[in-house]
């Protein structure tokens, strides 16, 4: 259960960066991040004949330095952050049903496993009191995709905060844990609404609400991750990990690239299964 507070305290973090820019502003009560301190108290140049100049020149470097001083802190801060939680819903996955086993073996004892989130929609915030949900790891898909978006706009050098000598290899190495910690989201959240949806203690009129909720949520998420295949996104990384059929028709050769990805079939087969 730790784990899923975990992930949902990083999630809500890389989620609202505002809150992650006020929590790095005031750390240990100061206003500014250390490296930038010493800046501000150097000596005063003080010339007598003009000084209007060199105050304002004076007053606007400071405020270059650091804005670029907490940037490179975000970053760096955003970069650790999402390690933690890709390497948490990793960690997950061990305290969760195998999704081939639990969609296929009737036999399988769902006494072994708990369930590891709350039946509940809304949106992760940074608070211990409130349990990690579905919400949680579909917040969590969000903010994956939306920062794979970021990285093919260039818009922000997030790729800096990885330490690779190249932007190509930073930006390859995101990419990656971008993939895998959506992956693993997705896995967990098949997983678990699976144990939901064959528990016969959890009543009937809940598991069809979250069958409404997930088939919604996850078509538009699907729409989404299609979008991004079509841009020419290099291919899941899960393709040796999640499960996928041997044989193909005819029909699933001619099929866009996007829907072939082991990632997009996985989820549009679970979609269907809750369709039905």
């Amino acid at each position: 259960v730790n784990l899923g507070y975990l992930c949902q305290a990083c999630t809500s973090l890389l989620h609202s960066r505002k809150m992650l820019q006020h929590y790095l502003q005031n750390k240990n009560g100061d206003g500014l991040p250390s490296a930038v301190t010493p800046r501000v108290q150097r000596p005063p140049i003080a010339p007598i004949a003009t000084p209007a100049a060199p105050v304002c020149c004076s007053s606007k470097q400071p405020t270059a330095d650091t804005e670029a001083s907490e940037q490179r802190a975000l970053h760096t801060v955003q970069y650790g952050l999402l390690k933690i939680l890709s390497r948490t819903l990793a960690a997950l996955r061990h305290f969760t049903p195998d999704v081939c086993q639990i969609l296929l073996d009737q036999s399988l004892d769902l006494a072994e496993y708990n369930f590891l989130f709350a039946l509940s929609f809304t949106t992760p915030t940074f608070d211990s009191e409130v349990a990690p949900s579905f919400g949680t790891l579909l917040a969590t898909v969000n903010v994956a995709l939306n920062m794979l978006g970021e990285l093919d706009k260039k818009k922000e050098p997030l790729t800096q905060a990885v330490g690779l000598s190249t932007q190509a290899e930073g930006t390859r190495t995101l990419k990656s844990l971008l993939m895998f910690t959506m992956e693993n989201c997705f896995y967990l959240l098949i997983s678990q609404a699976m144990r939901y949806l064959r528990d016969p203690a959890v009543h009937p009129r809940d598991k069809q609400r979250m069958k409404q909720e997930l088939s919604s949520e996850l078509s538009t998420l699907l729409s989404s991750l299609s979008r991004y295949f079509r841009r020419g996104a290099p291919s899941s990384p899960a393709a040796g990990v999640l499960p996928s059929s041997q044989a193909k028709s005819t029909s699933l050769s001619k099929a866009s690239p996007e829907s072939q990805e082991p990632l997009i079939q996985l989820v549009q087969a679970f979609v269907h299964h809750v369709q039905r």
